[in-house]
């Protein structure tokens, strides 16, 4: 892949049952090494703000609970984000609409901004990822690829 643009991929995560599901993404995708650099593996979507380049596009993966079917992959772009479903439930809360106003407020503009949030089952403690989780991960791998070829079409 060669890159016109710069882009940052932030896997939004825990180590609790299917909240990982964002880092097990986020692994997967990095095996390539054309895509390796640009994956950030975070616990809070605060933690993004310091790594936003400038006007970069960014794609956020995170896990959401009791919006739709566990294993189901939503796709918001960043004007969705304020309203959807899927945002409100964030496993993370609705910090991620913050930290992006917090981003623009610090004049780190995001290009384009895409959000891909898994449907999960249960973020409990010490549970594994459960097979819907592990299907999901599979979804948004292939959804994410999508959107970087869109982005960083072949030469």
């Amino acid at each position: 892949m060669s890159c016109r643009r710069s882009i940052q991929i932030f896997a939004l995560g825990s180590p609790h049952g299917d909240d990982r599901v964002a880092w097990v993404a986020a692994d997967r995708l990095s095996q390539d090494s054309a895509i390796r650099p640009f994956v950030h593996t975070l616990v809070t979507p605060w933690d993004m703000v310091q790594l936003l380049l400038p006007d970069c596009s960014v794609i956020v993966i995170d896990a959401c609970l009791g919006c739709s079917v566990p294993g189901a992959v939503h796709r918001l772009t960043g004007r969705e984000l304020a309203t959807s479903p899927a945002a409100r439930h964030s496993t993370h809360g609705g910090s991620l609409a913050g930290s992006i106003e917090l981003a623009a407020t610090l004049q780190r503009t995001i290009r384009e901004l895409v959000v891909f949030a898994v449907e999960v089952e249960s973020c409990e403690p010490g549970t594994e990822l459960s097979e819907s989780a592990h299907a999901g991960v599979d979804a948004v791998v292939e959804q994410i690829r999508a959107q970087l070829s869109e982005w960083m079409p072949a030469r």
